[in-house]
């Protein structure tokens, strides 16, 4: 211990030889410097890229993008069932018809085969009774075939095929875009697990999106295929609900017609009991009528009418066009971020300046 100018003795420093474990310099070629620099830009590139991801976010929402993606999910739904054309329905309507025709048709004709069982003693009282009922059905069973008649599925199809042209472009221009942002999340989360799956991004599919090739074609293909929509749909739908009306009644008017009128009319039950040919056969098409779904038709034609006819399609170019703006240069960024980690890029990882990020 030495003295100090105050009378103090200052403690004797003890000196410590460096363990030879300790690295002097941390050489840019040893091991463990490469691997904690790397792990460092590996952070920073799965840290850049889930910040993109979260700015397309916000790109989307600040586009009006799902406004977007809400029209063309039901013109795609609307195409789907014009291209079906409800074909089969119709069909089985159609036989259906011809057999009441058949039917109905023939009741002069049998006019002894409509009394069976314990109505046919009574039978020339009876069969006149419901000849003529049967002959009134008849008229209104025309006019409602006659409606049928005008219903023309094959131009419905000639539409969902003239718009499935149209939407080949539009929908996965939109919904590419709609994915976007969770596409990018999922480049950034493999990356932040191993970095290497970085440099296998496709960009180049990314810009190609945000180009929208051919999208505004498409929408004016889309806009042409409503002309004359309303001439095609209105008459279509008038004439389906008369159909319909038909249909749904046919049931309860068949075996009204064979009700027995008084003083006998206790005697109904028996006849439906014991039914007539006729009245079979009628009944058994009705219940085929009843089982043809018309729904998936009444859907076409309303959302033709209330969603496409009178469509702006400008609800689709505008936000899609807002959204390829600003994603652009998120995308343009991402293509920085993974060319310099691949071995043969020349990009350098350089952050984005505060000035030029968007907010």
């Amino acid at each position: 211990n030495l003295p100090c100018c105050c009378g103090f003795r200052r403690p004797k420093p003890t000196w410590r030889t460096r363990p030879q474990s300790w690295p002097t310099t941390m050489n840019k070629h040893d091991s463990r410097g490469e691997n904690l620099g790397r792990g460092r830009v590996q952070f920073e590139d799965a840290k850049g890229v889930k910040d993109l991801a979260y700015k397309l976010a916000g790109d989307f929402r600040d586009s009006k993008l799902e406004g977007a993606t809400i029209i063309v999910d039901r013109l795609e739904r609307l195409k789907d069932l014009a291209v079906d054309g409800q074909v089969e329905q119709m069909r089985q309507l159609k036989d259906v018809m011809k057999n009441w025709r058949e039917i109905l048709n023939s009741v002069p004709d049998e006019t002894d085969e409509l009394a069976t069982g314990d109505m046919a003693v009574c039978s020339s009282w009876y069969a006149p009774k419901v000849q003529v009922k049967l002959k009134d059905l008849f008229e209104e069973f025309k006019d409602t075939e006659k409606a049928f008649a005008q219903i023309k599925p094959d131009k419905f199809q000639d539409l969902g095929r003239r718009m499935n042209k149209a939407m080949e472009k539009i929908a996965p221009a939109v919904y590419g875009m709609q994915n976007l942002p969770n596409e990018v999340s999922d480049v950034a989360d493999r990356a932040d697990e191993r970095e290497e799956t970085l440099k296998d991004t496709d960009t180049k599919a990314m810009k190609k999106l945000l180009e929208g090739q051919g999208m505004t074609i498409s929408l004016s293909s889309l806009e042409d295929c409503k002309r004359g929509l309303l001439d095609l749909v209105e008459p279509t739908q008038r004439n389906l609900e008369k159909v319909q009306t038909f249909v749904s009644e046919a049931h309860d008017k068949f075996k009204q017609a064979f009700e027995v009128p008084c003083p006998c009319c206790c005697m109904t039950s028996y006849v439906y009991d014991q039914p007539s040919r006729c009245l079979t056969e009628l009944l058994e098409n009705a219940d085929r009528a009843l089982d043809v779904d018309l729904q998936p038709f009444f859907e076409l034609l309303r959302g033709l009418k209330d969603d496409y006819s009178d469509l702006d399609l400008n609800r689709v170019s505008k936000p899609t066009n807002r959204f390829a703006a600003l994603a652009t240069e998120r995308v343009d960024r991402l293509d920085k971020i993974v060319a310099g980690v691949r071995p043969s890029g020349s990009y350098c990882l350089m952050p984005m300046s505060t000035s030029s990020r968007r907010r």
